[in-house]
């Protein structure tokens, strides 16, 4: 059962003040941590509820676009923890996701495709390029950029980070999808590029404006197989491009690797777009919130802000006023909300891994960083400090019994979030980088859909029979207070 923050908090601020005093071998990027806040001041409260649809089978780790009130999700894997055993099959190459998801939120019909079926008119190359897992992604109106991933390369047998851009027309493909008699081949509505700065994977892909360079944001280079301990090569960096898309030319240009940092040695991150009025202007940017791992196996604590053009900063992590984030810190859903009339910008992430945990009555450190079902709100106020805070919220309970294909069952509820996607509702007031409008809302609001990630049985699990891809579809609502 979720304890309500407000009986926590103050076990929670006691906590934090001892990890302040008392500094720990934790190997994260700073020993303090910014303290926790309960959620009575928040101008919102959010509810995740189960919905009655679901993908079969189960998804995690793949991209999504929506569009005319349909969901398409392309990429990522169909099992949930990957294994860390010492032989070539932590990542089953059959389980990497080929198929192609339509969710229909008006009929509450979910349609699929593989990229495998006679109809694609794809090659094996081209299909192992679109089922690779922790792709970046960005949607730009009817079109889908799909970037990188890691995934199997099937003639050889060996896995890679894939140097390729794809181009997805939205409506053609998803129509390809629902229709089973269409003659269209999915290849006429994928067109795709190879160059080495898209060679990423567990980073993001962000583009401000169609005047905008596009942003690839930190992530790796994993060339190989997985096994325990291994890493890939780490940008350290961002990485901006722009694109000729004219829906026949594919042509990048204006490649650049901006200054590499050994702070930004981070992958499978949340990057959340920002909103600020700055003298009367609102000001777009992105903050890379926490993310995995430090050279000694830690979480990062200290935020790094970057512009529309790719410029980055990072605070200072030795001062006591520099945000540093404890909580919910591995890539998951998550939704941003803002508010002209306080200034100020709400991330909310939802699930995932976390390094303190304040589920089930008790707040404790892992650095195991375990599963976790809680909810964060992360606030960048008007003065452009930031502030956690624990909310008044939890995914529902889905008991543990309905997957028996699990071995283990240590915990009667499953765990949601890590590597899950969040997708807006298309049709609430949005501002241009996605964020929600926060003074609009006036009653209880759909804002979106949760879908597919990880699902577990127990917190802290290097097993993957604990684990499976998540088949729910959970609708996040927010109600203002």
């Amino acid at each position: 059962m979720f304890i309500p923050t407000r009986i926590l908090y103050v076990i929670i601020a006691f906590f934090i003040s001892l990890q302040n005093l008392y500094p720990t071998l934790s190997g994260n990027q700073t020993d303090a941590l910014s303290p926790i806040h309960s959620p009575d001041s928040l101008p919102f409260t959010l509810d995740i509820e189960l919905s009655s649809i679901e993908i079969p089978g189960g998804v995690q780790s793949g991209a999504f676009a929506i569009y005319n009130n349909k969901i398409l999700y392309i990429g990522g894997r169909t099992n949930g923890l990957h294994g860390f055993n010492a032989d070539n099959d932590n990542f089953p190459p059959l389980l990497q996701n080929t198929n192609v998801y339509v969710i229909d939120l008006e009929t509450n019909k979910v349609y699929v495709k593989s990229l495998s079926d006679e109809s694609s008119g794809l090659n094996q190359s081209e299909i192992d390029s679109l089922s690779t897992t922790a792709p970046e992604y960005h949607q730009s109106d009817k079109t889908l950029y799909f970037v990188g991933g890691y995934g199997v390369d099937t003639a050889t047998g060996e896995f890679s980070t894939k140097p390729i851009l794809s181009s997805i027309n939205i409506p053609g493909l998803t129509n390809w999808v629902q229709n089973p008699n269409t003659k269209k081949s999915a290849k006429q509505y994928i067109r795709q590029i190879s160059n080495p700065i898209f060679q990423v994977t567990g980073g993001a892909l962000y583009r401000a404006t169609s005047h905008s360079p596009f942003l690839l944001v930190f992530g790796q280079d994993f060339e190989g197989f997985y096994t325990a301990g291994s890493n890939g090569v780490y940008t350290e960096q961002v990485r901006t491009f722009k694109l000729i898309d004219d829906g026949i030319n594919l042509i990048v240009f204006s490649e650049k690797y901006l200054p590499k940092d050994p702070n930004y040695l981070r992958r499978d991150l949340n990057v959340v777009p920002l909103l600020q009025i700055k003298e009367k202007n609102y000001v777009e940017s992105y903050a890379a919130l926490a993310g995995v791992f430090t050279l000694e196996d830690g979480i990062w604590t200290v935020p790094v802000f970057i512009d529309t053009s790719g410029n980055s900063f990072m605070p200072n992590p030795s001062k006591n006023s520099t945000f540093k984030q404890s909580m919910n810190i591995y890539n998951s859903a998550h939704v941003g909300l803002f508010s002209k009339k306080a200034n100020e910008m709400h991330t909310v992430v939802l699930g995932g891994l976390t390094y303190i945990d304040c589920t089930g009555g008790t707040c404790a450190a892992d650095p195991e960083d375990p599963f976790t079902n809680q909810v964060i709100d992360i606030v960048l106020t008007k003065n452009g400090k930031m502030n956690q805070y624990l909310m008044d919220a939890a995914y529902p309970f889905v008991p543990t019994n309905v997957a028996s294909d699990l071995v283990s069952s240590y915990s009667p509820n499953f765990i949601f979030g890590a590597g899950a996607r969040f997708i807006p509702v298309d049709k609430l007031p949005l501002f241009p980088n996605a964020v929600f409008s926060l003074d609009a809302l006036k009653n209880k609001t759909l804002l979106g859909y949760i879908v597919g990630g990880i699902m577990s049985t127990i917190n802290n699990t290097n097993t993957q029979a604990d684990s499976a891809a998540s088949p729910y579809i959970f609708k996040v609502f927010a109600t203002p207070q």
